[in-house]
């Protein structure tokens, strides 16, 4: 991988999820060690600790493992010629408490932002046949639950660690739900499958309409300005 990210196009902005092998015998140190490999080739870097799909992985969710493991990566960061941005991702399905820690470890480690948040392990509401598959699941039904996750970091961070909304975003209605429920930035990954690359520009346009409506002149103005709505 890292080989092939050193050819990367010269216009192309690049991140890069950093993770740990299933079997690993230290599975914080893989972190670092990806970052030390690749990170002279990334523009931003993701802690993913955040995966239903590796076995155990949500463990490092915990105070103290998360902090080691971040502390590492920070640590391997500030040893590269050039700083690279470190973000955490986190699950959907952690408690209060689990939440009011992660929000606690983010500011002491000084990472750059969080990501809320990845797939979810429920599956509330669905009648689909295939309900009981493992995994986890992404798109419509992880919207409520994973802007329900950012509003609650936004209120315990209040603006020190930047967010960043995911889950469920296929419109331009539901990327400013994210924004003023406190994410200073989206992803959208699943609404892609259905709407194409092309969705990106649709919904920046929709954006625009949506700001101008309520007075902002900008993404920056709305954050956080509906934050009650999802407490």
């Amino acid at each position: 991988i890292a080989s092939r990210l050193a050819n990367r196009p010269k216009d192309a902005v690049i991140g890069l999820n950093l993770g740990a092998n299933k079997d690993s015998e230290d599975r914080a140190a893989d972190f670092a060690k990806v970052l030390a490999h690749c990170g002279a080739h990334l523009d931003f870097a993701t802690v993913n600790v955040s995966s239903p799909n590796t076995e155990k992985l949500r463990d490092l969710q915990g105070k103290a493992a998360l902090s080691a493991l971040l502390n590492g990566v920070i640590a391997t960061r500030e040893e590269m010629a050039t700083r690279v941005p470190v973000f955490l991702k986190i699950a959907p399905d952690l408690d209060r408490a689990g939440i009011e820690d992660i929000a606690e470890v983010a500011v002491e480690c000084g990472i750059d932002a969080v990501i809320a948040t990845n797939t979810t392990l429920a599956r509330d509401g669905l009648q689909s046949a295939h309900r009981d598959e493992a995994g986890g699941l992404s798109g419509a039904p992880l919207f409520e639950k994973s802007t329900r996750v950012l509003a609650q970091l936004s209120e315990l961070l209040d603006g020190r660690v930047p967010l960043i909304g995911v889950g469920g975003i296929s419109n331009a209605e539901q990327a400013y739900a994210k924004i003023c429920a406190g994410a200073s930035a989206v992803q959208f990954y699943t609404a892609m499958v259905y709407g194409g690359l092309s969705l990106a520009g649709e919904i920046a346009r929709g954006l625009d309409a949506l700001l101008a409506r309520d007075g902002f002149g900008n993404v920056a103005q709305a954050v956080g300005s509906k934050r009650g709505d999802w407490l």
